[in-house]
């Protein structure tokens, strides 16, 4: 059986608590695959996420045995999309990269990615705010088209050279990466889509597959699960 692990997103209730939450959208996409089961990740100690500034180092304050064991146990991992990440988000994300085990980056996720590795990185979140309605266009299965890159695993794995996509975000990463790759970009020059090379998996990708499970989608989510 494989073990993927999901990094839970926090909020805060109607009452004002904390709520460590999984997308249920990804558990569902998952749940069609026999041979997979999934957990997901959570802070190791008491820490309220929403408490903390998105640039405060809490990697001093995580149990790293506790987490070290869990992110041990998983086979692949799925950094969802949120409103803001930590370095505690990053610490996983190393460890896939690291242990070259499958790891699928969505929408928040992906910036977090790309973010660890632009060239210049003054400040923890380097994201850019856009004002471009078209790349938040909720409840719509398309918003967009996105440009596939030749040469990439997202070409091979779509074997297309333009798909439409949704489209939920507010921010963009800087394009200066160091060892990323861009596989996709939208008609207004946005990346949408980046790799890490020469690994299993490591995708990071703009638009929410689990959203609109296109033909496309599940291509995607089919490869993520047969390259664990």
């Amino acid at each position: 059986m494989k073990i993927i692990g999901i990094i839970g997103r926090p909020y805060h209730n109607l009452d004002n608590q904390q709520i460590i939450q999984l997308n249920d959208k990804i558990r569902k996409s998952l749940s069609e695959y026999n041979d997979v089961t999934y957990i997901t990740i959570l802070p190791t100690n008491n820490i309220h996420y929403t408490d903390i500034s998105p640039g405060q180092d809490i990697l001093n304050e995580i149990d790293k045995q506790k987490l070290d064991t869990i992110l041990n146990l998983c086979d692949a991992f799925i950094a969802p999309g949120g409103s803001t990440w930590y370095n505690y988000d990053e610490y996983i994300i190393k460890h896939a990269i690291d242990n070259n085990k499958p790891l699928l980056a969505i929408c928040q996720g992906m910036q977090t990615l790309g973010s660890m590795f632009i060239k210049k990185r003054e400040k923890f979140d380097p994201t850019i705010y856009i004002e471009k309605e078209n790349h938040n266009v909720k409840g719509a299965d398309y918003a967009h088209k996105v440009e596939i890159k030749p040469n990439t695993l997202l070409s091979k794995i779509l074997n297309e050279e333009e798909i439409n996509v949704n489209s939920y975000h507010n921010y963009k990463i800087d394009e200066n990466f160091t060892t990323l790759i861009t596989s996709a970009v939208s008609e207004d020059g946005i990346i949408e889509a980046i790799e890490y090379p020469n690994k299993k998996f490591i995708v990071g990708l703009q638009w929410h597959p689990e959203y609109t499970l296109d033909n496309n989608s599940k291509k995607i989510l089919d490869y993520f699960i047969e390259s664990i």
